[in-house]
């Protein structure tokens, strides 16, 4: 994929998506490695760390979010789509003018997720529950449906050491090129297409 900035298409909230594992602190690091790509990046993992808990992290990331919001700085946000905070922001970032863009990486197994995890841990980084994990697995299809609707643009694929683009929504439509003839976006596909617009609806 080619990495473009975001310095002339406005103000932009960026959604980088994913369950648990499937490499989204990695992807933005890889992604503004040489530029600031994405704004303001918000980590509420990062917060919880520094503030000392779960609940404290997260005000700091609202705090954050809503500051860059009422100032139009261009901001990103890591999310697993799970509970509504996330489209509560999307409607306040919309109302302030900012263009949403998501970048959603998925895998095709709870045990790829479950792996990557385990693996993060391992080296010293946090760790999720693997009831969650596969909760949020099982759910991600839907969770993404709610979202991506609600998004002007997205790109949907696989982080390894590379971003592994497979589709694209623009236009109001999900384009299924399967690239890399990945499982994941071929089981999403027609879910999203059965799904995906009434999800939307029900939510506006």
């Amino acid at each position: 994929m080619a990495r473009r900035s975001i310095k002339d298409k406005g103000k932009v909230f960026t959604i980088v998506a994913g369950v648990n594992g499937a490499g989204k602190s990695t992807f933005i690091e890889w992604y503004t490695s040489d530029e600031n790509r994405l704004g303001h990046v918000i980590d509420a993992d990062k917060l919880t760390l520094e503030h000392g808990s779960l609940i404290a992290g997260g005000r700091k990331a609202l705090e954050e979010i809503n500051f860059c919001i009422e100032n139009g700085i261009n901001f990103c946000q890591e999310t697993t789509l799970s509970g509504n905070q996330i489209i509560r922001t999307i409607k306040k970032a919309k109302t302030h003018g900012f263009r949403i863009e998501m970048i959603y990486l998925g895998l095709d197994t709870v045990e790829e997720h479950i792996a990557r995890v385990a693996k993060r841990v391992s080296e010293g980084g946090h760790d999720i529950p693997e009831d969650v994990i596969r909760r949020r697995f099982a759910s991600r299809f839907e969770c993404l449906c709610r979202v991506l609707p609600l998004c002007d643009g997205g790109m949907l694929g696989r982080f390894e050491d590379s971003f592994d683009f497979v589709a694209l929504y623009f236009g109001d439509k999900l384009m299924d090129w399967n690239f890399n003839d990945r499982q994941w976006i071929k089981d999403f596909y027609p879910y999203y297409i059965e799904h995906g617009v009434k999800m939307c609806d029900s939510i506006n």
